[in-house]
C-alpha cells in the first residue's frame, strides 16, 4: 500500500525568511524516508520560496495589474528550486524521486480544482518512482492564475489513489489548545475532528506569511482527507524518527485527524 507524505513549508524553510531552505532538515527526512519500504507519494509545500512573494503582490487572489506576472514567474522560479533542492536530497537518500508539478495534472477554475488526473502519479509508481509534487502558482482559467496549495494536491491524491497513510510533516508535534511557541499551557490534542475544533480553543504557530488558509481551513481538508485513507496524522517533521515509528504503525507523539 501506498503512504501519501506532505514535507510542510515549515519544515524545509524557514517560512519568516525569503527562500531560506533547511537543508539539514531536508537531508535528514530523506534519510528517513529511505529507510521506508512502502511506495511513496511525496508533497511538499512552498514555504519561503513561495508565501513570501505571494502574499506581498497578492498573487493568491488572482490577477489584478500587469506587473504581478512577473512575480508569478518569479514565484514558479523559486518553487521549482526549492523542487530541485529536495529532489537533490532524496536522489542523495537513494530515493528515486521524480517531479510532477500541478500544473501538468491540475486544472482550475476561480480557485477549486474543476479536473485532476492522477496517471503521471500512477505511472511513476508503476515504474517503482517516488513522485514529488508541490504548491505552487498554477493558471485558472476564470483568475488567470491562483495558488495550488500542497495540502489542496494531498486532498486530491488521497480522493484519486487512496493511500493507507496519510502523514502531514510540521514544525511542531501537532495540533495545540494554544501556541506552544509562546505558551507553557499548550497542550498537544492527541485526536481532532471539527467538533472538537470548533469547540476547543487551537492555535496554529507564531503567524508567518501564509496564503493557503487558516489552521481550521487546514484541518477541514485534512478532515475529507481523512475519509480517503485507514490514517490521517500531524506530526513533528524536524523529529524523523517520529516519521518511521508513524509509518510502521508504531505508537508516536502526534494529531490523529479523523473525518
Amino acid at each position: 500500500m501506498t503512504v501519501l507524505i506532505k514535507l510542510g513549508g515549515s519544515v524545509l524553510t524557514d517560512k519568516g525568511r525569503l527562500r531560506s531552505y533547511r537543508a539539514g532538515a531536508a537531508d535528514a527526512l530523506a534519510r528517513a524516508l529511505s529507510r521506508l519500504e512502502e511506495p511513496l507519494l511525496l508533497v511538499h509545500g512552498a514555504g519561503s520560496f513561495g508565501h513570501i512573494l505571494a502574499q506581498r503582490h497578492g498573487i493568491h487572489e488572482g490577477f489584478s495589474h500587469d506587473a504581478q506576472l512577473q512575480v508569478v514567474a518569479e514565484i514558479q522560479r523559486d518553487v521549482r528550486d526549492l523542487n530541485l533542492r529536495l529532489l537533490s536530497a532524496l536522489l542523495q537518500a537513494r530515493i528515486r524521486a521524480v517531479s510532477i508539478p500541478p500544473s501538468a495534472c491540475c486544472r482550475f477554475r476561480s480557485r477549486k480544482v474543476i479536473a485532476f488526473d492522477p496517471r503521471l502519479f500512477e505511472e511513476a509508481l508503476d515504474l517503482q518512482l517516488t513522485p514529488v509534487t508541490f504548491g505552487d502558482v498554477v493558471p485558472d482559467e476564470a483568475l488567470r492564475f491562483s495558488i495550488c496549495s500542497g495540502d489542496l494536491l494531498m486532498e486530491q491524491l488521497a480522493a484519486h489513489l487512496r493511500p493507507r497513510l496519510a502523514i502531514f510533516c510540521a514544525d511542531v508535534d501537532g495540533v495545540h489548545t494554544e501556541d506552544p511557541a509562546r505558551s507553557r499551557k499548550a497542550r498537544l490534542l492527541e485526536q481532532v475532528d471539527l467538533s472538537v475544533l470548533r469547540a476547543a480553543s487551537v492555535t496554529s504557530p507564531p503567524q508567518v506569511p501564509d496564503i493557503t488558509g487558516s489552521l481550521e481551513g487546514k484541518l477541514d481538508r485534512m478532515a475529507r482527507i481523512a475519509h480517503h485513507v485507514h490514517e490521517c496524522l500531524i506530526l513533528n517533521g524536524l523529529k524523523p524518527a517520529r516519521l518511521l515509528r508513524a509509518v510502521r504503525g508504531q505508537p508516536v507523539r502526534a494529531t490523529r485527524v479523523i473525518g
